[in-house]
């Protein structure tokens, strides 16, 4: 079985060409790309493409999936007050249930603005990882490893990572694969730092962890170890495999130079870093040094949404309104950032573009809607008019996991119960904006009785991709 794009306008290779196409799927892959009409073979599905932009399927490349559990429940505050009074609290209670209902979420999301692949930090791997061959995504996940020293919790932490690696490396045919992450160079310490690049060598896995994300951070570093957190890590050896590093905020020439040679592949999180006032990356002196920077949303609790079209159009409008250049990353530099950058940056260079013989991870977009005509430049129309709103059909290897704005692996009503459902459980502990009082339940429009289950009408999703 397969599919034929006909007469769709398409954004081809790393290049992002625009070309009025032809597109033939076979299996999982992208079999012909042509200007010149292509039939269907017997058994296919034709869908027409008058009207549509295919785009390859976006790339957040760094998040904490199950975050979108706590999306509003502290906002407007520092980092670090955010993290030690808000989150990490509420994180120590969740459950493994509790993260793939979030999971599910946080999916659903993204399938709905346009993501085919993510890069995930967090924990109960095994329930994040249920949910994303539910839903057909194809994810890098990581354990979070927190521990400033190899004692009894380091060595727990690491054994835990191990153990993701060796269940969960390279399953449902290839959709998962897993990264090490130690968190940063300030929850985890040298020896730490050293067993986990140990571990990512030993089984050929990259690091992803979290670099430069505040002033405080690099001005912490300097007094305890007298350098920067990249050179830091530089010192430890940490750097010379497949590194993924998030933020990169507050890096100097001298950083940057590092990043390059080492090949380090930087997620740019504009509007995390934006909200939580952390400062912008500077990337426009990091992409004219030559590194690999792609994008991403981080969590859901600081980004407050894990919309990559959102992000991609706030991370050209950044970029122009700090350097006060209206040239700097350009509409099609945007996509290419969320997109084929994105999908090298976590070692699937095989996806994140439309070309023939690539994996057929493919979004289509309506781009005859209000906001986007009359429809001169459809990649200017993407980046800064459409909302995901336009994303009508999303594909991984073939497979739709939205069609015609219909989600066709996740139950959305169900996995809305049930986020509402936990939510309850953390209203005891009070929003910083609500003068002490906790926050209201979220019980309007559950469907269910105060048994607390759900007593909705189940929907059936392809059975293919559940984990049994």
């Amino acid at each position: 079985m397969g599919i034929v794009l006909k007469g769709i306008t398409a954004a081809l290779g790393e290049a992002l060409v625009l070309k009025r196409v032809d597109i033939r799927i076979e299996g999982n892959t992208i079999e012909t790309v042509s200007e010149s009409p292509l039939e269907a073979k017997e058994g296919y599905e034709t869908i027409q493409g008058e009207g549509k932009l295919a785009i390859p399927g976006l790339v957040n490349a760094h998040t904490h999936l199950p975050m979108v559990l706590f999306r509003g429940a502290a906002d407007d505050l520092p980092l670090s007050q955010w993290l030690s009074e808000y989150i990490w609290p509420r994180e120590a209670r969740l459950t493994e249930d509790e993260i793939y209902w979030g999971a599910l979420l946080g999916l659903a999301e993204m399938i709905r603005s346009g993501t085919t692949l993510f890069s995930d930090m967090y924990f109960h791997l095994d329930a994040i990882g249920r949910a994303v061959a539910e839903s057909g995504m194809r994810a890098l996940l990581s354990y979070g490893i927190i521990a400033p020293r190899l004692d009894e919790k380091g060595k727990q932490e690491l054994e835990r990572t191990e153990w993701t690696i060796t269940h969960l490396h390279d399953t449902v045919d290839g959709r998962i694969r897993i990264a090490v992450a130690p968190h940063s160079v300030y929850t985890c310490g040298k020896d730490v730092w050293e067993m986990a690049v140990k571990l990512a060598r030993k089984y050929e896995v990259p690091i992803h962890t979290h670099i430069a994300e505040t002033r405080d951070e690099v001005a912490d570093c300097y007094v305890r170890d007298g350098v920067s957190p990249v050179e830091l890590l530089e010192r430890w050896g940490a750097l010379s495999g497949p590194v993924i590093a998030a933020h990169c905020v507050h890096v100097s020439p001298a950083d940057i130079e590092i990043l390059k040679a080492r090949g380090v592949s930087v997620v740019h999180c504009p509007k995390s870093n934006a909200k939580l006032g952390s400062g912008t990356a500077p990337v426009a002196r990091m992409s004219e040094a030559g590194v690999n920077v792609a994008l991403g949303t981080d969590g859901a609790a600081s980004n407050n949404s894990l919309n990559m079209i959102a992000e991609l159009r706030f991370a050209s409008l950044a970029a122009k309104a700090v350097n006060e250049n209206p040239m700097l990353i350009p509409a099609k530099d945007a996509l290419r950032m969320a997109s084929a950058v994105g999908a090298t940056a976590l070692g699937s260079g095989d996806t994140g573009k439309i070309e023939e013989g690539c994996r057929a991870d493919i979004v289509l977009l309506d781009i005859e809607m209000l906001e986007t005509l009359p429809m001169y430049d459809p990649i200017s129309a993407l980046v800064y008019s459409a909302g995901r709103e336009a994303v009508s059909d999303v594909m991984v290897d073939g497979r739709f996991l939205m069609r015609e704005r219909t989600l066709t692996t996740i139950d959305e009503d169900r996995v809305k119960y049930e986020v509402k459902r936990i939510a309850n459980r953390y209203r005891n502990q009070t929003h910083p904006h609500l003068g002490g009082r906790e926050i209201p339940r979220a019980d309007a429009g559950v469907e269910g009785g105060t048994d607390g289950t759900y007593h909705g009408e189940e929907k059936r999703v392809d059975p293919d991709l559940r984990v049994e």
